[in-house]
């Protein structure tokens, strides 16, 4: 991860901004991490190694970091917003409203339907991260076995 860190970095500087002591702490913890994390857990990681950090300088880099877009936001529908460095190729998710499970889609999956909105509406839509909501197939299942339906009907 210290070769996705000084990417960051580098990306920084090149948008004209400076590596303050906090910023490198954000960054450096959001580089190390694998999966999404919510500014609140952000901030208790960056507490461990700067305990004077408070939230104002977690959410303000966030906020930087998003706006340069180093890294993305999205809702899984935990009632918080989720942070993670942008990965190549991008992807997306589907989020199971019952069980909760998060499934990640390359973005591939929803090239035709970008194609579409530029070519039929002249929309050009910025799909960096969705989170798509739905029924996972084992719930589909379970779903399908209590009301004797097709999963697929419904």
């Amino acid at each position: 991860m210290k070769k996705q860190y000084l990417a960051l970095v580098e990306q920084l500087e090149a948008h004209g901004y400076r590596l303050t002591p906090q910023r490198e702490i954000v960054l450096s913890i959001l580089s190390e991490t694998d999966k999404h994390v919510s500014a609140e857990t952000l901030l208790l990681r960056v507490r461990q190694v700067y305990s004077r950090a408070n939230k104002s300088v977690v959410y303000r880099n966030l906020d930087l970091l998003a706006q340069l877009g180093l890294i993305s936001c999205v809702d899984l529908g935990q009632g918080r917003v989720e942070y993670e460095v942008h990965r190549h190729p991008h992807h997306h998710h589907l989020v199971c409203r019952h069980c909760k499970q998060v499934i990640e889609v390359s973005a591939n999956a929803f090239a035709a339907l970008q194609r579409e909105l530029l070519e039929r509406h002249g929309f050009a839509a910025d799909m960096d991260h969705l989170a798509i909501f739905g029924l996972c197939r084992k719930c589909q299942s379970q779903q399908a076995a209590h009301s004797g339906h097709h999963p697929h009907a419904l």
